[in-house]
């Protein structure tokens, strides 16, 4: 009997010493004040609709698990830090946020949505490099096209690196981290052009 009640209060005890889970979500950026362009349109013109196709990641980042890097570039996935929806889709939706807070002479949607019909154009956006070193660095690297949707011709194709600093290890400064990130990247993200223009 004692050794059935001891073997309990050493179970007890180890389930006490996991660390729970913490889960995060990226945010838009609320403060986004909208482009000097933008504000004085007319708000009865009818606006383009530019759908932002859902965000490629590199297969490593393909899980609910926060992945970094240590100084080695050594992985880690963190079974205690996870993200709380898929990844490229939270942030498929939190950049369409900010561009349509940027550029409020488009409609901007996150795939999918084909709940509004044929979109005017698409944004592919493909993430080459997301890197997170805690206490140091996040560095986040893209490619990205602009097409035409009903010719099917591209508008626009580039490349953006940004990187960002860590104040200190905490999985949350990270995350923040990451919100600035695309905060920027909805800054640098040109989708005016010529041939891109009012209905």
């Amino acid at each position: 009997m004692k050794k059935v009640v001891l073997a309990s209060l050493l179970f007890l005890q180890g389930c006490a010493s996991v660390s729970p889970t913490h889960f995060y979500n990226l945010e838009a950026n609320l403060s986004i004040t909208p482009s000097q362009r933008s504000e004085h349109l007319n708000q009865a013109d009818k606006k383009p609709l530019i759908g932002i196709a859902q965000i490629s990641l590199p297969s490593v980042l393909e899980r609910k698990q926060i992945v970094t890097r240590d100084a080695q570039g050594k992985l880690n996935l963190s079974e205690q830090n996870q993200w709380a929806t898929l990844l490229k889709q939270n942030m498929t939706e939190v950049l369409a946020k900010n561009l349509a807070m940027r550029n409020t002479e488009f409609w901007f949607k996150a795939y999918p949505w084909s709940l509004l019909g044929m979109v005017d154009y698409r944004l592919v956006i493909d993430v080459t490099r997301l890197d997170i070193v805690l206490g140091k660095t996040i560095d986040f690297s893209i490619d990205w096209t602009l097409l035409n949707e009903k010719t099917h011709t591209v508008l626009k194709h580039n490349s953006i690196d940004l990187t960002q600093p860590l104040a200190d290890s905490d999985y949350s400064t990270a995350v923040l981290g990451l919100n600035q990130l695309l905060s920027q990247l909805s800054e640098k993200l040109n989708c005016r052009d010529d041939r891109v223009s009012k209905r």
